[in-house]
């Protein structure tokens, strides 16, 4: 897919910067990388005359059994999901779930399947209780007690014991709208979903043969969503889901923007879709989650399952997505048939694999308006089976890029990867764009139509990690959308935290402003 909905309206600079309550409460969510000694293996060497450093992929068994977190950051949501066997409740944690179709309404979670690590283990238990169902409720809790205690509970109640820890949370909960799955009370916003079942494509292609697919060490499941609650007071307006979709990062050295860059092809697009990194929700620019009815302090609204007589011409903003989700971006670059680069901002990039590492981005082959259209980004990537992934952060030079580069088609500007104003370096997979702190080259092992997009199965052959990124200078993210309070939302306020160097965090113009 390609960047995230929406745009939170105008900010003043008080307003952006957030106040000290919501910065105080985000702080101990936020996630810094690298560690301490990240780069004094030596299988990290200089590259690019020590520009950047760079990590040849995949890793053995070995390196990953003695440790395998991420070898390289990338920016995922977290979330919470239950599930049921007929019998017993069900609770996990889950990194990168991820909307990867429109048409169907779908989305991706990835549960580890071999064990790699003392940290990477089988979820037997709530994979074997999902594939009984076929149902799972995609939850998001409120920063504070009640999120504690379920990240508390995940991590003293393991294997064999899964099936314990909905009640060990001692928080209530209901079943839910749609499913018997347990819905926590303290959630703000519920996914309610199924296995997608087989159907075909706007094309006729068979699609859903099975709900899953096996990647590496993962599995990948296939929801369809069926309904949606929202707590009543942000679908009505009264407080606002504030989401942070990029990395915050200082870099140290200047890249030097390319030259002659011609954005004049933007000014003939016909629909421009706006992009912030502070996004909220609701807001004046957003679509309002439409509810059909109330119950239990939440708004709801159910979905039919997908029939390809839903998807006809549809208008640009009717087939934004219905509610808010967290997603992450991607700086999808490729080259095309003839080897001119070109990069696509997705907001539906997302890790499905640890062993080997897999980054899987979402793009649209399903033709339905100027928002769905085909992608010359699916044609680079089919046409050469590399694409590269770099990490975008905040910074007026990659917002104005994504901006461009996720409104103008490489059919309408050619030269769209020198015209976003970044300065890139023409690498062996794919472009390198030197603006982001973290770029990884991918090779595709495997493509999954899923209606309107294909998940392309990108296998990492490389990592390359800027020589200013360190553990004095980390990249920082909070996985977790955050509920302002209701005087944070009457004034807009950003829930990113200060500066790690104690300087101000810098101000970004919104969309439109």
């Amino acid at each position: 897919m390609a960047v995230p909905l929406g745009c939170p309206g105008n900010q003043s600079d008080q307003q952006a910067r957030g106040s000290g309550a919501v910065i105080n409460r985000v702080a101990k969510y936020i996630y810094p990388w690298p560690p301490p000694n990240a780069f004094s293996k030596p299988v990290w060497q200089d590259y690019l005359d020590g520009e950047y450093r760079q990590r040849e992929m995949p890793e053995s068994a070995e390196e990953v059994a003695a440790d395998s977190r991420w070898p390289a950051f990338f920016s995922q949501p977290i979330c919470l999901i239950t599930t049921t066997d007929g019998q017993q409740c069900y609770l996990e944690r889950e990194v990168g779930p991820c909307i990867v179709n429109r048409f169907p309404y779908v989305m991706t979670i990835s549960l580890c399947r071999k064990a790699l690590s003392e940290r990477h283990t089988p979820r037997v238990q709530f994979m074997e209780a999902l594939e009984k169902s076929g149902i799972a409720n995609v939850q998001f809790l409120p920063l504070g007690p009640p999120l504690d205690r379920c990240l508390d509970i995940l991590n003293t109640y393991p294997e064999g014991q899964v099936q314990k820890r909905v009640a060990a949370t001692g928080l209530p909960h209901r079943r839910a709208l749609s499913n018997a799955a347990p819905v926590f009370a303290d959630a703000f916003m519920v996914y309610e979903t199924h296995f997608c079942r087989p159907m075909e494509d706007l094309y006729g292609n068979k699609i859903y043969e099975k709900p899953y697919v096996d990647v590496g060490s993962h599995r990948v499941y296939f929801l369809e969503v069926n309904c949606i609650q929202l707590r009543q007071d942000i679908a009505d307006g009264r407080t606002q889901i504030a989401w942070n979709s990029l990395a915050e990062w200082t870099p140290r050295r200047p890249t030097v923007p390319s030259a002659d860059v011609d954005q004049s092809t933007i000014t003939r697009m016909g629909y421009i879709k706006p992009f912030t990194p502070y996004y909220k929700f609701p807001a004046s620019n957003t679509v309002a989650f439409e509810y059909e009815g109330n119950a239990d302090g939440m708004a709801y609204k159910h979905f039919e399952a997908f029939q390809r007589s839903h998807v006809e011409v549809i208008d640009n903003d009717k087939t934004r997505w219905p509610c808010f989700f967290p997603s992450s971006l991607g700086m999808i670059t490729s080259r095309s048939a003839a080897g001119k680069p070109n990069l696509m901002p997705c907001g539906s990039t997302t890790v499905i694999s640890r062993s080997p590492l897999v980054i899987s981005p979402a793009v649209t082959y399903g033709g339905i308006n100027d928002r769905y259209r085909s992608r010359y980004t699916l044609h680079n990537i089919r046409a050469h089976s590399r694409f590269g992934v770099g990490l975008a952060t905040v910074n007026e030079e990659m917002l104005a890029a994504i901006r461009y580069a996720g409104n103008v088609s490489a059919a309408d500007d050619p030269n769209k990867l020198r015209n976003t104003g970044l300065s890139f370096e023409d690498g062996d997979y794919s472009p390198i764009l030197r603006g982001c702190p973290i770029h990884f080259d991918c090779e595709v092992v495997g493509e999954v139509k899923l209606g309107t997009h294909s998940m392309f199965l990108g296998e990492v052959q490389r990592i390359l990690v800027r020589t200013d990124v360190s553990a004095e200078n980390p990249i920082t993210w909070n996985p977790w959308p955050v509920v302002l309070t209701d005087d944070a939302a009457d004034r807009g306020t950003s829930s990113r935290p200060e500066a790690t160097d104690g300087s101000r965090p810098r101000r970004v113009v919104a969309a439109g402003e």
